[in-house]
């Protein structure tokens, strides 16, 4: 043990030795360096098709399609029933809708209750841009977006909309 003792205190001086600085050029910045092999687009080149937009519109994200989600009556388990035994805390109060006359009534009948809770609509089927404006113009202080909800309907099981999600659980 003392042999270890006196070989560690003889170590202790290399180790704790300061590094010494080579070089410090002041930080001076390395794009100048990158500059020259930029590419250069001119006006007429071929660009990447898979690039986004400049400019980019909710226009351009339609039409959404949840492939795991149809318009009808849900069937909820009853694990997710709303009726207390679940929680969700902190859950936003969302509503999954489609572009169909199913979910436009439904949204039209529940739409007191959707204000009161601040609630949130996903529109998860949707062809045109159109459509959805028509959707919004019912009501313009809910926001609609559109969104696929595919992750979603196979985490929460769900298989048909519309459908209230909240912190106590779904229903419809």
């Amino acid at each position: 043990m003392k042999k270890l003792i006196i070989l560690l205190s003889l170590l202790l001086p290399a180790v704790s030795y300061a590094a010494e600085v080579i070089a410090d050029e002041g930080g001076e910045s390395a794009l100048r360096f990158y500059e020259p092999i930029q590419p250069v687009i001119e006006k007429g080149d071929v660009v990447n098709s898979d690039m986004m937009p400049p400019v980019f519109h909710e226009k351009d994200l339609l039409p959404i399609v949840s492939h795991l989600m149809t318009p009808g009556k849900i069937d909820i388990p009853s694990r997710m029933r709303n009726d207390g035994k679940v929680k969700m805390p902190g859950m936003q109060p969302l509503c999954l809708i489609g572009d169909d006359a199913l979910s436009e009534d439904w949204f039209r009948q529940k739409l007191p209750e959707l204000k009161k809770m601040a609630a949130t609509c996903l529109v998860v089927n949707v062809q045109q841009y159109e459509r959805l404006q028509q959707l919004r113009n019912i009501d313009n202080s809910i926001p609609l977006l559109p969104v696929s909800a595919d992750d979603l309907a196979k985490r929460l099981k769900i298989v048909h909309y519309p459908v209230l999600i909240t912190d106590r659980g779904i229903a419809q």
